[in-house]
């Protein structure tokens, strides 16, 4: 019983953590589409490389985004499987 406990608590404890980490990874992606959209603007191609980078970034960044909120989901699901017992 003890045992169950611990697990729920790591699972609950898990999951606080991967719904910051998708709120940040989202900020961030945010964060780099803006700059992207902010460099494309000028016609100076060593903003065009930076702009590049930061729109790699946001895509980096959303799917870090989305494997976190699939995992979130998967923890949910182990919670709901072990409330069911």
């Amino acid at each position: 019983m003890e045992q169950m406990r611990n697990l729920s608590e790591t699972l609950s404890s898990f999951h606080s953590d991967l719904n910051r980490i998708q709120t940040i990874a989202g900020t961030l992606s945010q964060v780099d589409q803006h700059h992207y959209q902010e460099l494309t603007k000028y016609e100076d191609d060593r903003l065009a490389s930076i702009a590049v980078a930061e729109q790699s970034g946001a895509r980096q960044l959303g799917e870090i985004k989305q494997i976190c909120i699939a995992m979130a989901q998967k923890i949910e699901e182990l919670q709901q499987l072990m409330k069911d017992r």
